[in-house]
């Protein structure tokens, strides 16, 4: 029963019904709570709903299930970089990837993660690798893959050095002072 309602809930996510996405994993968690793909398919439809922080509760009750399903934890890497948090981003990341080296859902969101941070050559690689390997992805996941690879080596092209300057740093340092940029009262000049 749980494996047709999560069917089901895909087919309406496809047909960009995340709503009834929605209430079809709710009740594919009911029948099965310790199925982490419910979990994992709930967070889906948030994230088409693109509401942020359920999708990361729906993420972190995936992982409480199944610390080693690596797909959520990929995910939860995005959305960890989507709140300025790289490094933890890249830690999930290099996790799921270690859990499970040979998922190309987990190669391209880490190379998605390289290629929002401007690291082109690393998203070539990475996505190279995961469609190199024996994988058993579905045929959207492959084109989903070879269009980030497409677009990465594009952005490779226009590259005057071969590695950008790491924005890893420029957050930090941005963080540093957030705290003191908050509080900072705006001079009379600044007002008008």
């Amino acid at each position: 029963m749980s494996t047709d309602l999560l069917d089901e809930g895909y087919a309406c996510l496809r047909r960009g019904d995340p709503e009834a996405a929605l209430r079809r994993f709710h009740k594919a968690i009911e029948s099965q709570p310790t199925n982490p793909q419910g979990h994992f398919a709930r967070a889906m439809a948030y994230l088409d709903l693109g509401l942020g922080d359920k999708v990361m509760q729906a993420l972190d009750a995936t992982l409480q299930v199944d610390p080693t399903y690596a797909s959520a934890r990929a995910f939860r890497g995005i959305e960890l970089l989507k709140r300025y948090a790289i490094d933890a981003a890249q830690d999930e990341l290099q996790h799921a990837l270690h859990d499970a080296p040979t998922n190309l859902l987990v190669h391209l969101k880490y190379a998605e993660y390289y290629y929002r941070l401007g690291f082109y050559p690393n998203a070539v690689t990475m996505l190279e690798k995961g469609l190199s390997i024996p994988h058993g992805a579905n045929e959207h996941l492959v084109a989903m893959a070879r269009q980030l690879l497409t677009q990465s080596r594009q952005k490779c092209k226009g590259l005057i050095i071969r590695q950008p300057p790491d924005p890893r740093r420029w957050f930090h340092l941005f963080d540093r002072f957030r705290p003191a940029l908050a509080k900072r009262v705006p001079t009379s000049r600044e007002v008008s």
